[in-house]
Parts: C-alpha cells; structure tokens; sequence
C-alpha cells in the first residue's frame, strides 16, 4: 500500500496522533478510577461487589468496537474516536462535578480501548515499519503523561487550580484535532486468526503494572527516597533509553528468547517485593522502564508481521478486550484485597502483569526473521529532550525548612485526610491545605496518607502537602509502602519512627508514628500519630489496639497522641487511653459532644488528641470542612 502523505512528511506527525492520545487516556485513567472508588463507592455508597461489577462492565464494552467499525468504516470510526476522547479529555478539564467526570471519564476511556484495534488495523495495511512506528508513538504518550504528572507535583492537571494546566491541554487538544482531520482515507482491514492477535491482550497488563509501579512519580520517590524531581527525571530519562533500545536491530534466535525469559523474570522478581528498599526499588524502576518499553514495541511489531487472511477487526477487538478486562480486574484485585481477603497477596499482581508481557514478546518473536533497525530516531530524541523539565524543576527544587520555635504553647492539629477526596467524591488537595491552614497548626498528625496509589490519581498526598504548608514531614508506613501516617511539623524533627500495631494479620495493616519535635525554648515534645481499625463492630481489634499504644507511650511526660481512632468516646477501646491516664482535649474543654465524622452530617466523634497529664489544653477548634469525610481536630497545649 502507498503510504499517505502525512507519513511520508515526517515522523513527528506519525508518533504525535498515537502519543498524544495516549497521553489523553492515561490521565483519564486516573480520573476513572478515583471516581469508581471515591464518587460511586463513597459518596454514592455502592458496594464493592457492585463497584467491580459496573468497572467490568464498562471495560467489557469495549467490544463495541466492532459494530462501530461494521457501521462507519475505518476511517470514519477512527475520526470519530480521536475526536471524542479529545473532546471529552477537554470537557473534563474544566468539570468540577464528580458525576460528570465520572461520565466524561467512561467516554474517553471507552473510545481508547476502541482506539487501539481500530488504529493497529491502520497502521497493518501500512505494514512496517508502521506498527513498531505506532509502539514507539504509544510509548511516547506515556513519556508525555510522566512528563506533565511530574511537572505538576504529581496531582494531576484534571485536579489542578493552576492557569496552566487547561492552556496546555486545550493546546494539545487543538493538536491531536488537526491530526485528526488529516488521517487519509482507508480500504477494508485484514487481520490474522485469533491466536495472531492475542499478544495485543498484552497491553492491558502493561497498562497496570506501569501505572502502579513502573511510572508513577509518587511511588518513585517514596520507594528510593530521592527527591521527586530525581525521582522523575530517572524515569523520563530510562524512558528514553527504552524508546532507544527499541530503535535497535533484533536478529531473532534462541538466545533472543532465552534473554526475553531471564529479563522477564528478573521484572516480576523485582515487582513481587512487598517492601522493597532504597536499593531494590532503584534496580526495579530502572531495568522496568529500561525493559518494558522495548516489549511493547516487540509485541506490536509481531502484529504487524502476520499474514493477512481475515477482513475485519474481530479478532484484534476480542484480544484487546481480554487485555482490558485483564487491566480491570489487575487493579481492582490490587485495591480491593486492603479491604478484603481475596485469597492472594496483591504483590503477585504486577509480576503476573510482567509475565502476560514477557509471554506476548516471546509469542511475537516466534513469527518475525528478524526486526530491522528503525530508520527514524524522532521518538527516542523527543523522550530524551523532555529530561530537561524535570533537571529544571531539580534546579530550583528547595525543601521545607524548620523553624526555631520559642516553646510551649504549641498548636496541634489531627486529621483524616481520606487520601485526599472531599465528601463529593473529588480529588482536592487545596481544599484539604486551606483547612489545615484554618487552625494554624505547629504540628499535625495525617491519616490515610497516600503516595502513589493508582485509584488515588497516583499523587503525592504528602509531598503536595508539605510544600504547600512549608512544613517538612515523616512518614509512616502501614498498609503498603505507599499509604499510611505522617506527621508535618514547623519545628524540628530530632528523632521519629513508624511502629505497625497488631493484629499483623490484616488486610489494611494499622500502625504509629512517632516523633520527638524540639519546639524551642528548651523543650521537646514526644508527638505521636496513629490510625486504629475502621470496622465498627470489631471492637475486638481496636481492643488490642489500645494496649500497644499505651505500652508504647510508657506514662512519659510531654506526649500528645493524635489520631482516627474509629471509635466513639464510650467504647472499650478508648476507656483504655482515658484509663491509662490520658486526657480527651475536647473533653477537657467541655465538648465532648462535638461529633467529627462523616464531616457533611456529623454524628460520631472518631478523631481525638490525648495529652500526657503533665499537659494542659485550652483554644480546642474542630475547623468545618467537606475536604475529607473526617473533621480535623486542633488544640494549643501548655505545660502544667
């Protein structure tokens, strides 16, 4: 077939179309998840069983693509598609209504699952280099989605407030429109039998295990402690060393697939570690991106190397559906399983994703003589130029810095932070700060913190926090290396540590973090923050709980202990801390009826500050705010 014109002008055009709606659905994604969890699942209340049952559904109609194509020919229905996920990507940006973004992240989520074997059945009556042409522009969209999930602190531009994030994305909207319009007209497609195009089930697993692990900033940045800049510019800068790898000749043979197997491997080894350190972490977001890139390329230059003997898009529809609904149930098992036990660990997940991958490569090697060197470096030039914005940010990063206090009295403040979500159901970090900002804290203890969860839009909770407030921060641990507690202090921090509380058996583990804070003047405060079990009848376990806080404190004078201790001021649970000696701050001040949960219609006080008795309290503030479902709880302290 004559290439069309627009793919003999320039390879920046042929990578632009696929990268930037790649991008686009990418950060759908990320709105289509947390709207699952947070709108349907939380504000909505729709039980998890149904939640999966309507995520399914909606991945499942992916294969609509057919009829769709049956109906409006190639071109038309890919016209149709490109334009819709930009329009729809375009809309959201500006959406403030979680019911809308929740429609609008359906639609555009849709249309790119359509997108792919309508856009690979272009791409095969061109035959190659065009398929690993369209591999290398899928994978500039996830360099371009890294590059502005980064440049943004890790909040994404559909949560943003910043006058930038909708300029640059009705920008690239205009862009991928005029590509759009451009797209040449197109004969009937061919495909080849199913088990042909069953390595494009490949792409569903690629899709989780780099959202989860191998691109997500947050996570980066948690696992190897480099600052986020760093941490983002590693990733964009092996990203570009993958796009490069793919641009090199492969002459296959056994040694070809044996290193596909030991590569293979190594990633799920290196994916499967439940908390891996500095170390590890660093080996595995470098050899991941390194790797990964390449295999994606593979898989679709096999695609595109199998005979034609089949009209239509069937085939490809039904493999691209199996990798989606792979995707879906890869992430909800992944989440779910800190609510439920669901019979395996969720670190067996991303290796599973890894091996379907290393599969699907070794499947495409077996049909291809060889893949030739590709003869345009566009792809890994433009990936390797966009290190320059994280090295930019790196440059100018600063971070918060203590302050000399002048001692007692001091403010503390505790708070919920619900990973970020307002009672609505939306992602709205600012919210969250200006409420903190509200009571004028020294120190503040956080709960459900999260650093890189997929379902949570994949941000930084803490990170965002602490260089909005100017506050430096610990963090502990508990759930996963990635969710936990966290402890913002003005004042120095001269020791801290996280602690896990039993029982270790749970699907959502509990912990304490601990820290002695110099707040001037001679003094020290021992600051503790922690989050009990959230199941209301298991009393059991918050009974158990109690205990090993009380055990930890050790009676020693200027403590305050902070936290959502999921339990009313009359149960068995708190009548240990009260017993122990500890003072209730909202007791003390006479408003022990003052409620903190669900925080739209209070009706149970579940957040508490207890005080050492050598303390006093007194300015107790319980700050109204829809920015968490829990309220915030703030009081001075003074010595005795």
């Amino acid at each position: 077939m004559k290439l069309p014109t627009l793919w003999k002008t320039s390879s920046f055009f042929e990578l632009m179309l696929p990268a930037l709606t790649t991008m686009f659905a990418l950060q759908t994604l990320r709105v289509l998840l947390p709207s699952f969890v947070w709108y349907l699942g939380d504000a909505v209340s729709i039980p998890y069983t149904m939640l999966g049952l309507v995520a399914i559904g909606t991945f499942a109609l992916s294969i609509l693509v057919i009829p769709f194509y049956r109906i409006l020919g190639l071109r038309r229905a890919l016209v149709i598609v490109l334009a819709g996920i930009s329009i729809a990507r375009l809309i959201e940006q500006f959406s403030t209504n979680p019911a809308l973004d929740l429609v609008l992240a359906i639609l555009g989520t849709l249309l790119f699952t359509f997108f792919i074997p309508l856009y690979l059945a272009y791409v095969r009556q061109v035959g190659e280099p065009a398929p690993r042409k369209f591999g290398r522009g899928f994978l500039l969209g996830f360099v371009f989605d890294t590059t502005l999930h980064g440049s943004f602190h890790t909040l994404d531009l559909s949560w943003q407030n910043h006058p930038l994030a909708p300029v640059i994305i009705v920008l690239a909207v205009l862009v991928q429109l005029w590509l759009t319009m451009r797209l040449p007209a197109m004969q009937e497609s061919v495909e080849s039998n199913f088990a042909g195009m069953l390595p494009l089930a490949a792409l569903g697993p690629f899709i989780f295990v780099t959202q989860v692990v191998f691109q997500n900033v947050a996570r980066a940045t948690t696992l190897t402690g480099f600052p986020m800049p760093l941490a983002y510019a590693f990733i964009i800068l092996v990203n570009a060393i993958g796009i490069s790898a793919a641009l090199l000749p492969i002459v296959i043979e056994a040694s070809t697939t044996f290193a596909v197997v030991v590569a293979t491997g190594f990633l799920a080894w290196l994916t499967s570690r439940p908390d891996p350190q500095p170390g590890t972490a660093d080996l595995m977001f470098f050899f991941g991106n390194l790797l990964i890139f390449p295999f994606v390329t593979l898989i679709l230059a096999g695609l595109g190397s199998r005979a034609e003997t089949n009209k239509g898009i069937g085939r490809s529809a039904l493999a691209n559906l199996i990798g989606w609904l792979l995707f879906v149930l890869l992430a909800f098992l992944y989440y779910i399983s800190y609510d439920l036990n669901v019979g395996i660990p969720n670190t067996w997940l991303p290796p599973f994703a890894v091996i379907v991958l290393g599969v699907a490569v070794i499947a495409a090697l077996r049909v291809m003589a060889h893949v030739p060197a590709a003869g345009s470096t566009t792809s890994a030039t433009i990936a390797f130029a966009l290190v320059i914005v994280p090295l930019i940010i790196l440059a100018n990063w600063r971070e918060p810095q203590p302050i000399t206090g002048k001692g007692f009295p001091v403010r503390v403040m505790t708070y919920n932070v619900h990973n970020g979500f307002n009672t609505d159901g939306r992602l709205d970090l600012e919210a969250i700060a200006k409420t903190i900002e509200q009571a004028q804290p020294d120190v503040v203890g956080l709960q459900e913190v999260e650093r890189g969860w997929y379902i949570d839009s994949s941000v930084d909770l803490l990170m965002w926090l602490s260089r909005r407030l100017h506050m430096p921060y610990v963090y502990g641990p508990t759930a996963d290396p990635v969710w936990g507690n966290a402890i913002l202090s003005k004042y120095p921090i001269k020791q801290w540590e996280a602690r896990s509380l039993p029982p270790p058996n749970l699907p959502l583990k509990r912990g304490l973090l601990w820290a002695t804070i110099d707040v001037g003047g001679g003094d020290e405060l021992l600051f503790i923050a922690t989050h009990y079990h959230h199941i209301e009848e298991d009393t059991e376990i918050r009974q158990q709980q109690s205990p090993a806080l009380i055990d930890f404190w050790k009676r020693r004078p200027r403590t305050v202990i902070v936290g959502d201790f999921n339990a009313e001021p009359d149960s068995k649970e708190i009548g240990m801390l009260r017993d122990a000696g500890l003072q209730d701050v909202v007791d003390l001040l006479g408003k022990g009826h003052q409620k903190t949960w669900p925080a739209n219609k209070p009706t149970q006080r579940l957040d508490y500050i207890w005080l050492s008795p050598d303390l006093k309290a007194r300015d107790v503030q319980i700050p109204l705010s829809t920015a968490s479902d829990h309220l915030g709880v703030a009081v001075t302290i003074e010595k005795k």
